[in-house]
């Protein structure tokens, strides 16, 4: 619906009541003044035909044509005649003037009228009209004796009269009375379109002052003032419009004060906040670096005590150890994992990977992890590559499937299950245990998190697992779904993309690959171990010729520079923190001098982001206390395959 102005509205209101007045007005006095002439003209006329036929009763009677003639022409010389005839009562022409082909036209209907002594209009159209009069002769009844007792005899019938009358000039100034009408109209309705606007601008402009000005409040312009304004309405609309603009103003002021002060409340805290954390990571570095220390050591150790000892009795408890040692290093790894993923240095590495060959994988891990609480275990995959990170995919794998047997009672059930949806593969993990409450379900993927282990009981983990499977899911862009009920198990699920190529890219993952050299002797090789711990030192000199290495130590930067100016080796191992520097100053040494460079691992107890940045820009591998034996003896077997390949 189309939408007018206040100005056009005003004028509508103002223009179109007198306009429709006018024209009623107008055209009731027209039309009477119009009737007026037509009856005039006629009444002209009707004397004209009765004067003429009164005055052609004689010569008609005495058949005197030429005094005829002379009545006619008299008559013919009255404005608008246009036409005379006489005719006598046979209807034979007597006398006329002007053109009375009309008049023969209607003899020949055969008819006239017949109504005595009356005047009739027998013919009428825009141009003309046409009379006819009878003319009759009258008699006077006279009695026996002539004295004069007289009364009228009847009329005789001696001929008739017709005349033809003109509109020509009653036309003309018909049509001059309604040009002058409409002058008259179109003048009126001029000036009161022109006083309208005259009294709508005196309401229109202070309105459109009053809108501008409100639009500009609007638009912030708060200092914004209307003028006033005599009509007594508008000044006091606009006087409440500028109360209205000052109060904002002053609310702004008040508003953008206390936003100011919360904001620089908020940045103090944030600063705190700040400051706090970096003390918490400064904190947990050095603690963690602290603990990683003989933790190492401990590992290495323990890994040396196994392969020495000879009773079952023995063995038992250095087993007992072990679970001890490895609870231990899952809980730093944990942390470790989830301090990689917030630091950003975790690249994905993007490749093909065949879901049946990880799920196969996945099934030996955790069958005898099953058995142990009579969990029933059932694998569905699919024969389809997907575009994924092969490690992470599989680490994110691991962590649900260790969650659901981990909090499924026992003789319950666990499924992981692969399915096509479109060009994306569907991996669900299902169990049927206690279940997660809906308002938990955005907590469990918080760190520490665990909605059944308020005794913090290390058989059901940390409570980091589902925090590194949501960090993991957005690193590798997979979107991570839960379904759950109390009572009625979870779901997790995951949408991967697959690979639509005709090529598809398999590859193993590197622990993968290095396990398989699980049996692989290390006999004679010549290892550097540096390190600024005398207890790290010797255990991983320990440990390593336990393998059958030749092992060389050194506690500083500047013995180790020493070792290998004398002698070449073809692994080195070394502590990030050292006395004169850092292990990452020997790898830039090293790579200065000429020869085959050794394979390389830099082993640290911290766990700050800046090391593992610095790390991951050099290319070195870095592990983190505590080692254990078996990811150190597989990662040397990889580097030094990897080592042998490249050479």
């Amino acid at each position: 619906m189309k939408r007018h102005g206040i100005e056009r509205q005003m004028l509508a209101v103002a223009v179109i009541p007198i306009l429709v007045l006018a024209l009623l007005l107008e055209s009731y006095f027209t039309y009477a003044r119009l009737s007026d002439r037509d009856r005039a003209l006629l009444g002209r006329a009707r004397l004209i035909v009765r004067q003429l036929a009164l005055s052609a009763e004689y010569p008609v009677f005495s058949g005197n044509q030429g005094l005829l003639q002379q009545q006619v022409d008299m008559a013919f010389k009255q404005k608008d005649v246009l036409s005379i005839a006489v005719l006598d009562t046979d209807l034979k022409y007597l006398a006329g003037a002007g053109d009375i082909s009309s008049v023969n036209e209607y003899e020949f209907t055969g008819k006239l009228p017949s109504r005595d002594g009356d005047l009739i209009v027998y013919r009428e159209d825009s141009s003309a009209i046409w009379l006819y009069q009878p003319i009759v002769a009258t008699q006077i009844k006279l009695d026996d004796l002539g004295s004069g007792n007289a009364g009228n005899m009847p009329s005789k019938h001696l001929g008739s009269v017709f005349v033809e009358i003109g509109k020509d000039r009653l036309n003309d100034e018909k049509f001059e009375m309604l040009g002058l009408d409409l002058f008259i109209l179109l003048l009126v309705l001029l000036a009161t379109v022109l006083i309208a606007m005259r009294m709508s601008r005196r309401i229109i402009l202070p309105v459109m002052e009053m809108s501008d000005g409100v639009r500009s409040i609007g638009a912030g312009n708060l200092d914004t003032q209307i003028s006033g304004n005599k009509i007594q309405e508008l000044d006091a609309l606009a006087s409440g419009i500028n109360q209205m603009a000052r109060q904002l103003q002053q609310d702004r002021n008040t508003l953008q004060q206390r936003i100011e002060d919360a904001t620089q409340e908020l940045r103090r805290k944030k600063d705190e906040a700040e400051r706090a954390n970096f003390d918490k990571s400064r904190f947990l570095a050095a603690a963690s670096h602290d603990l990683r220390q003989p933790m190492h050591a401990l590992g290495l150790f323990v890994g040396e005590l196994q392969s020495r000892l000879d009773t079952p009795d023995q063995r038992k408890i250095a087993s007992k150890v072990e679970e001890s040692v490895e609870a231990l290093s899952s809980l730093l790894d944990s942390l470790l994992d989830i301090s990689k993923l917030d630091a950003g240095i975790v690249i994905p590495q993007i490749q093909g990977v065949d879901i049946d060959a990880m799920v196969k994988r996945l099934a030996q891990d955790f069958v005898t992890v099953a058995q142990r609480k009579n969990i029933t275990l059932h694998f569905r995959s699919t024969s389809a590559t997907v575009l994924s990170d092969p490690v992470l995919l599989e680490r994110i794998l691991l962590n649900l499937l260790g969650n659901a047997i981990r909090y499924t009672p026992q003789n319950g059930t666990v499924m992981l299950a692969c399915r096509l949806r479109g060009d994306m593969v569907r991996i669900e993990v299902r169990d049927n245990g206690i279940g997660i409450p809906p308002e938990e379900q955005e907590n469990v993927f918080r760190e520490f998190v665990q909605l059944a282990n308020s005794a913090r009981d290390r058989n059901k983990g940390i409570g980091l697992g589902l925090a590194i499977v949501d960090r993991l899911c957005r690193l590798l862009h997979h979107p991570l779904s839960l379904r759950s009920a109390p009572g009625l198990g979870s779901t997790f699920a995951i949408d991967v993309p697959r690979t639509l190529g005709v090529e598809e890219l398999l590859a193993e993952p590197q622990a993968q690959v290095a396990m398989s050299y699980k049996h692989d002797r290390l006999e004679n090789l010549r290892v550097l171990v540096v390190d600024d711990d005398t207890l790290v030192r010797f255990s991983t000199a320990g440990i390593l010729e336990s393998w059958g290495c030749s092992v060389s130590v050194a506690e500083d930067l500047q013995v180790a520079v020493g070792r290998y100016t004398d002698e070449r080796f073809d692994l080195v191992i070394c502590d990030y923190r050292l006395p004169d520097g850092d292990g990452l100053m020997l790898v830039d040494i090293i790579n200065e001098k000429p020869g085959i460079r050794p394979a390389f691992i830099l082993v640290s107890g911290d766990t700050a982001p800046e090391i593992l940045q610095a790390a991951n820009r050099c290319g070195v591998h870095l592990m983190h206390k505590p080692v254990r034996p078996a990811k150190l003896r597989s990662l040397m077997l990889f580097l030094l395959k990897k080592r042998g390949e490249s050479t």
